[in-house]
């Protein structure tokens, strides 16, 4: 699977390059589009929390957090203590966010990878901000998208068993009273790494922006080109799809949510680069999550008409 993902990869980069030669202006406009969309929507909304969890995680902060999320989500999703405050997170932070912060708990050794392949099945979430906000949605809608959206994971994560114990008080200071990194270091190291991250989600949204501009080419019906759009890059797919009205419009973008689109999981594929976790499984999570939001946000838009 890897090596399927470097090809498919490599394949975007040319494809990309080609398309640059003979279409110049077009990409000056979708790049000025996409770079506006990352600027007021991702920007403020994805960098502070990764900035901000990085730093948490390599000063054991984290682990503070950990004892006291323990108490509810340990006990009703049968995780261990970090897993729970990962998980909780998680639906506040947006995607690649979650990768990056499972990565890290990896690497410090708070998690194993099947906890960490478990957790990519669940903590795939957008952000608050996108849906009450960047999608100026009234709150009776953006709700019911949100549940819609969030609905299969914790079902899929109540049915989930694994032994715990419970961390003590002072299990979770220690790692404070002594840190891994001294704080400028690790300061260092989560802004590096953040904007590391932060450039991969911003090339992928441009070059998967160039292959929705280049289907127009093929497919004349804007609708479906932007149904089409929303599987390929979400946050663009969304916000181009509520233009229209139609019966669809809110399960397919409550799907987009949940599922997270092409372009995220390639982010989410660069961000692991070297964790042996399955892509498999991942996307398999991804697209059964999609449709079960697809499903519940229809009948719930059923429910409020």
């Amino acid at each position: 699977m890897k090596k399927a993902n470097y090809y498919f990869t490599l394949c975007l980069v040319l494809f990309t390059t080609l398309f640059s030669f003979f279409n110049m202006f077009q990409i000056v406009k979708v790049s000025s589009q996409v770079i506006q969309i990352v600027l007021t929507n991702l920007l403020p909304s994805l960098l502070p929390f990764m900035i901000l969890i990085s730093l948490c995680l390599s000063l054991g902060i984290f682990q503070l957090i950990s004892y006291f999320i323990q108490f509810l989500f340990s006990s009703l999703f049968h995780l261990t203590p970090h897993m729970s405050s990962l998980y909780f997170v998680s639906f506040f932070c947006g995607y690649p966010t979650n990768a990056k912060m499972l990565r890290e708990s990896y690497e410090l050794g708070y998690i194993n990878i099947s906890q960490l392949q478990h957790l990519l099945s669940i903590a795939s979430f957008s952000s608050l901000s996108f849906i009450f906000v960047s999608l100026k949605l009234p709150f009776s809608v953006a709700l019911m998208i949100y549940i819609s959206h969030i609905l299969p994971s914790i079902i899929k994560a109540i049915f989930y068993r694994q032994d715990y114990q419970w961390m003590s008080f002072h299990e979770s200071i220690q790692p404070i009273i002594h840190p891994q990194m001294r704080f400028v270091e690790a300061l260092k190291k989560s802004i590096t790494s953040s904007l590391t991250a932060f450039i991969f989600i911003l090339g992928y949204m441009l070059v998967f922006q160039f292959i929705g501009y280049s289907l127009q080419a093929i497919i004349h019906n804007p609708f479906l080109l932007n149904i089409i759009k929303g599987f390929l890059e979400f946050s663009s797919g969304s916000i181009q799809l509520l233009q229209y009205q139609h019966l669809l419009v809110y399960p397919f973008v409550s799907f987009y949510l949940s599922f997270s689109g092409l372009s995220v999981l390639m982010q989410v594929d660069n961000i692991l680069d070297g964790i042996p976790y399955s892509f498999r499984k991942y996307f398999i999570a991804r697209v059964l999550h999609g449709l079960s939001s697809f499903i519940i946000c229809l009948l719930l838009q059923y429910l409020m008409i």
